[in-house]
């Protein structure tokens, strides 16, 4: 399982984690369901234009909605790119086409994922956190509703995230009983199986009841998870 998880800044403020999640991946599909209607238009062109900055002759496919796909029109790509937009909205979409499973059969399968902004937020053990950022207009509510992809074990991810948020992050992790990694806008953090690293330039927090601790480009995670 290997994942490539943003801050939420723009492609050149991530480029650490951008040059190798493209590196032998030249099949992309994109799924921009967090952005609202009005953006979605634009959103291929953006990623295009975006991705070509690091590696030409990709191969691009945007899904703009799961309805009349499936499953198994995902194989043979070798990432899954998931942007930024409105968490709830995009939980909320993944959840009517019981698609979290689709997300765990492509990375079972060898696929990449990147999650950036919400896609980031999608990848913890909740999303709860994006209310720092969203608003809910969904019927997402109890913490089942809410729960992630579960690819950081008693984590969650905090985009966006500056050094000024740690009494607010370390008080939620102790409110929720799980710990927060803050990834400010030029950073990010790549998975890897049971490892986590931090791509860099910027440092990563890790927010938990008991303090901060700040981890830079090329830290390794450390391993645990559920806040106490």
């Amino acid at each position: 399982m290997t994942v490539y998880l943003g801050g939420g800044g723009t492609s050149q403020q991530e480029a650490a984690l951008w040059g190798p999640m493209l590196a032998g991946r030249p099949r992309v599909l994109y799924w921009p369901f967090a952005l609202d209607d009005g953006m979605l238009p634009g959103a291929e062109s953006w990623l295009r234009g975006s991705l070509e900055k690091f590696q030409s002759g990709l191969d691009v496919v945007t899904w703009t909605s799961l309805e009349g796909h499936h499953r198994a029109e995902m194989t043979g790509f070798h990432l899954l790119f998931i942007g930024g937009g409105n968490t709830y909205d995009l939980l909320t979409h993944l959840r009517a086409h019981s698609a979290l499973d689709w997300v765990r059969a492509h990375l079972d399968g060898g696929g990449a994922l990147y999650g950036g902004s919400a896609g980031a937020i999608l990848a913890g053990a909740s999303i709860d956190i994006a209310a720092w950022h969203d608003e809910n207009g969904t019927d997402l509510i109890t913490s089942a509703d809410l729960a992630g992809l579960g690819l950081l074990p008693g984590r969650v991810l905090l985009p966006h995230c500056t050094a000024a948020d740690a009494p607010r992050a370390e008080e939620w992790a102790a409110r929720h009983g799980l710990e927060v990694l803050g990834v400010p806008e030029c950073s990010g953090l790549v998975v890897d199986g049971d490892d986590i690293v931090v791509s860099g330039p910027d440092p990563v927090w890790l927010f938990t009841p008991g303090g901060t601790t700040t981890l830079p480009a090329d830290a390794a995670v450390p391993r645990g998870g559920s806040a106490s």
